[in-house]
């Protein structure tokens, strides 16, 4: 049998710092769920994949004066905002970022396998591993755990996750 060759197209919310200053520019758009749902259900009618939705547990290291005119210093959860979008959507496939070294497999296979069920099997996982050190202090840790650490964290996370979604 062959195969038709399949572009699988993705769109994330802008994350450019300076997007604040673009003419319609929406700065509250990182927070609104009225303004998630316009966006997700554009990209459905033209026809992408899916929502990728990046995400970090602490703000980075940045001046103040650079967080007070980011437009995405603030941001919803990407684990309960997507379910909801799930809800206004058909199609599109929603894809949320869970970090390994900040959640308990048990929680995120259970929270992941919710979003899947309400949107009918649209649910896909970013398995990220924390790279801001900021992100210990949000979870009282002393210190960010150390990059080999993380990654061997994260092999047994997922093969844990795969065994509670089995």
């Amino acid at each position: 049998m062959t195969r038709t060759p399949h572009l699988i197209l993705l769109a994330m919310p802008s994350i450019h710092a300076g997007a604040w200053r673009y003419p319609g520019a929406i700065p509250e758009f990182h927070s609104s769920f009225k303004q998630m749902k316009r966006f997700a259900r554009t990209l459905e009618q033209g026809r992408f994949d899916g929502l990728f939705l990046p995400d970090t547990l602490a703000l980075r290291q940045v001046s103040t004066q650079a967080l007070a005119r980011g437009h995405s210093t603030v941001t919803l959860d990407p684990l309960t905002l997507l379910p909801a979008l799930a809800a206004v959507t058909q199609h599109i496939g929603l894809i949320a970022t869970a970090s390994t070294t900040y959640n308990e497999p048990y929680m995120l296979a259970r929270r992941l396998a919710t979003l899947d069920h309400i949107s009918e099997g649209r649910a896909g996982w970013n398995l990220v591993t924390s790279s801001n050190a900021n992100e210990a202090g949000n979870f009282g840790v002393a210190e960010h755990m150390e990059h080999g650490l993380r990654y061997a964290r994260a092999r047994e996370f997922s093969s844990v996750m795969n065994g509670l979604w089995d």
